[in-house]
């Protein structure tokens, strides 16, 4: 593991709710994460660092800020909101198929593929602002938000992100140590080493690796899930080896590691 780690953060104003669904979704219910799952904003900064126009489909493998020359060695851990909620939940077709209020669940005749297909209840998320976190060498940092500030990516099914124009990046020196009782986790915090009970937060099945192996019909991707719970003020467990900010705020050591193995 790298010395000299770096900690960026890229603010972005979101522009419409989020649908990121999360990975305990069914075919007729399902509600977004209240954050960017680190893959999710691993490929959405990866796709805007490059110049790449957004495209949704299983024709290309999953995007890696890794993968694109002078950013090895970067983890982004996520994209994290500002004053967010969840709505209520709603009713919501799916778009393009034929709805049916009659026989057995999810069982179209054959031919038709969507016959079956029911209103999903659908819980998505709302806030100002994500802040995206990114953990690597201070060069590949400050070469990546070079290219990413006054951007606009659109992303999570309904929104856009615009990546605000800054004066001066938002670099912080992180450093190895350990929890103290007063630490806060500034990202996804795995269960095992939750040090406070959250007061509004759920734990959730965040993908934070991904891989991908070609077929016939595209590529199939697979993804490695770390069950994690975020809420702004959460805690570390005291004696959780950690990456430490100035201020004393914490990132998950283990997070980071398994981020960088994918």
């Amino acid at each position: 593991m790298q010395t000299d780690l770096h900690l960026l953060t890229l603010s972005a104003e979101a522009g419409g709710v989020i649908q990121l669904r999360n990975v305990h979704k069914t075919n007729v219910g399902w509600s977004s994460y209240p954050f960017l799952p680190p893959t999710t904003a691993d490929g959405l900064l990866a796709s805007v660092a490059d110049g790449e126009r957004w495209t949704e489909g299983s024709f290309h493998p999953p995007r890696s800020l890794r993968v694109l020359q002078d950013f090895s060695g970067l983890a982004t851990l996520g994209g994290y909101p500002v004053n967010g909620a969840l709505t209520r939940p709603h009713f919501r077709a799916h778009v393009g198929t034929l709805m049916s209020y009659d026989g057995p669940l999810w069982a179209p005749p054959a031919g038709e593929q969507a016959a079956g297909k029911k209103p999903a209840m659908v819980e998505e998320y709302i806030c100002d602002e994500l802040r995206f976190f990114v953990v690597g060498g201070k060069e590949a940092l400050r070469v990546l938000w070079e290219r990413v500030v006054g951007r606009v990516s659109p992303f999570a099914k309904k929104s856009t992100l615009y990546f605000r124009y800054e004066e001066a990046l938002d670099l912080t020196p992180l450093s190895i140590g350990e929890a103290s009782a007063a630490t806060e986790s500034i990202a996804a915090l795995p269960m095992v080493e939750l040090g406070s009970m959250p007061k509004h937060a759920h734990p959730h099945l965040v993908p934070v690796r991904s891989k991908a192996v070609r077929g016939s019909r595209g590529y199939e991707v697979t993804w490695t899930p770390l069950t994690c719970v975020w809420e702004s003020g959460l805690k570390v467990r005291e004696g959780t080896t950690v990456l430490l900010t100035e201020t004393g705020a914490g990132i998950s050591k283990s997070l980071f590691e398994m981020i960088l193995e994918g």
